[in-house]
């Protein structure tokens, strides 16, 4: 009976997860509907004149922000893992800080400084300097390549810090010289680290809006944007998304391919290659570099925006500063923030343990048979099953490989089909007309962040769920706890650490969204991230300044706490 009971529950756990995949692809599922139908004027007008534009500025920002980012974080990521000077334990740590930082809160900050009436700009004329024209392409790429450069850095010092001893003094023994023995041995060894975090690069260029509107830059968002409020298309907006879209599959399979080419071996006994200490004049110039990137990448923006905000506070005083309007705007983004959090854990707890009991019975090969001979088949006969097994990873950590204009429209496309069905239901059966029920609401919102941050949540929580195994689990079922108080006793405890940091990361990510959030939202429904936006957008720069430091605040502070919290579960 209890082997019933098990096979029947593993078979319930594995058409959960396929519903809670399907529920949670949908929005990507719905866009493959554009070219349903005959084309419209819109989007005749968009093939004919716009989508090469769409294309070209597209293609030209990826290849700009790569060769940027490559320059900012490969030599920094370099320095402070490999050699000593003065500054590296500062600059180890802060060089990931820019993170903080929305790009478009970078792009407008600096578009402010820079301007005519900027107090460089001033600086710049005063002295018969020429300007800097930071509202182009060029400028598009320079502020991109500041904000998202610390992917690279990050997983270039993991690689660079993992780099053995030995492949050094072979190479060196060989007559390479240090400079032949980079380029050779370490970029090599390092470039699978590498090129997965240009792809992450590469994803967060294909999502930006913000900076690309400002600056007037023409790619596949901002025509997004465009076919949907401009032409008020949802069809077109619908057919750009799907283009993007097969941008975003082109970059992962050639991630894919990069990676699955190439195997690595290293031996753990032998010794970490030890930091070369720099002489006084190289110590100067890796700390006026590392230095340099740090301040325009994070110092001067922060510095700018406190300047900014105190100004206002003189000007107006505290409590028109302080008002209403800035309470409600931090209070819809932190409470959009954690449910949307709160939302992506539980689904990433049900998918997991869904997932570790499909895993537990598939491990037996063929059929199951009980006391009286009975068989039963196994999960891993079950048709789909071998598929699913291995697409699962592919299919939930989609929705963050997706730009979040793509998710929004493909929310609302999904929810204003629901909405007409719901409509003609209700007028054709009791006549009752009624206006929008689930589209242009904080539920659509919500579900959005969980599409599209799903993958951000499920990964400590799956890394845990391996971790934690299944002997703790079978010795309180052993000790005769059903999986309701074993899930509550046992699982739950050790799985809070992973459910803390997935919950702080999809916190963060949520409270810097602005594409998604500026198509879905309700109506007068703002957040800090587009009312900061908003009001740059409309040239009250000095006036977005306080969301925008309350952004970095709210971004900023979740950061240090996931460091504590892996200091103390190292311990």
């Amino acid at each position: 009976m209890s082997k019933i009971k098990s096979i029947f529950s593993s078979f319930l756990s594995y058409f959960l997860v396929i519903g809670l995949l399907l529920v949670w692809s949908m929005p990507i599922l719905y866009l493959f509907t554009a070219f349903d139908g005959e084309s419209s004027t819109a989007w005749n007008h968009i093939a004919k004149n716009l989508l090469a534009d769409y294309a070209l500025g597209s293609l030209k920002m990826l290849f700009g922000v790569s060769l940027g980012v490559l320059f900012f974080g490969v030599p920094t990521a370099w320095l402070v893992s490999t050699t000593d000077f003065f500054g590296r334990k500062f600059f180890e740590w802060s060089l990931v800080l820019p993170l903080a930082i929305p790009a478009y809160i970078l792009a407008y900050t600096y578009a402010a400084t820079l301007s005519y009436t900027g107090g460089v700009g001033i600086f710049l004329r005063e002295n018969n300097l020429p300007s800097v024209q930071i509202m182009s392409d060029f400028g598009g790429i320079f502020i991109l390549s500041l904000a998202l450069y610390p992917y690279v850095y990050a997983v270039s010092r993991t690689a660079f810090s993992n780099q053995l001893g030995s492949v050094w003094e072979a190479s060196k023994m060989l007559g390479k010289s240090s400079f032949q023995t980079f380029f050779k041995i370490v970029l090599p060894l390092a470039r699978p680290f590498i090129f997965g975090g240009l792809l992450l690069v590469m994803m967060e260029v294909l999502n930006e809006y913000g900076t690309f509107k400002y600056y007037g830059i023409q790619t596949f968002t901002t025509g997004i944007f465009s076919a949907w409020a401009k032409f008020g298309d949802v069809k077109a907006a619908l057919r750009l998304a799907l283009c993007l879209l097969g941008i975003i599959i082109f970059l992962v399979i050639l991630e894919k391919n990069q990676r699955g080419r190439m195997a690595f071996s290293d031996d753990k006994n032998t010794a970490q290659m030890p930091r070369k200490k720099l002489g006084f004049l190289q110590q100067i110039l890796a700390f006026c570099f590392c230095g340099l990137i740090f301040c325009f990448a994070f110092a001067f923006p922060v510095l700018q925006l406190i300047f900014w905000t105190i100004k206002e506070f003189q000007d107006k005083g505290t409590g028109e500063v302080l008002n209403k309007e800035i309470y409600n705007l931090a209070s819809h983004t932190v409470t959009l923030a954690f449910l949307s959090a709160f939302v992506v854990v539980v689904i990433a707890i049900l998918l997991g343990l869904s997932q570790k009991r499909i895993n537990s019975l598939s491990v037996v090969g063929g059929n199951t048979k009980n006391d009286k001979g009975f068989k039963f088949n196994s999960i891993k006969n079950y048709p789909f099953s071998l598929l699913f097994q291995k697409s699962i990873s592919r299919i939930v950590t989609m929705g963050y490989a997706v730009p979040g204009a793509v998710i929004a429209v493909g929310v609302l496309g999904v929810f204003l089909w629901i909405d007409k069905k719901l409509y003609s239901f209700l007028l054709d059966n009791f006549d009752i007309k009624i206006g929008l029920v689930v589209s242009g609401t904080v539920v659509s919102l919500i579900y959005a962040y969980s599409v599209r941050f799903l993958a951000v949540g499920s990964q400590p929580i799956e890394s845990q769920l391996i971790k934690i195994g299944n002997s703790l689990e079978s010795a309180s079922r052993m000790l005769g706890k059903n999986s309701t108080q074993t899930f509550f006793k046992i699982t739950l405890p050790l799985l809070r650490p992973a459910m803390l940091t997935a919950l702080l990361l999809v916190f963060v990510d949520v409270s810097k969204e602005l594409p998604l959030t500026l198509i879905l939202r309700p109506f007068n429904y703002d957040t800090l991230a587009t009312k900061a936006y908003e009001l740059a957008d409309q040239e009250f720069v000095a006036q977005s300044a306080l969301p925008a430091l309350l952004i970095i605040l709210i971004s900023v502070l979740p950061a240090i706490l996931l460091s504590q919290i892996s200091k103390e579960y190292k311990k």
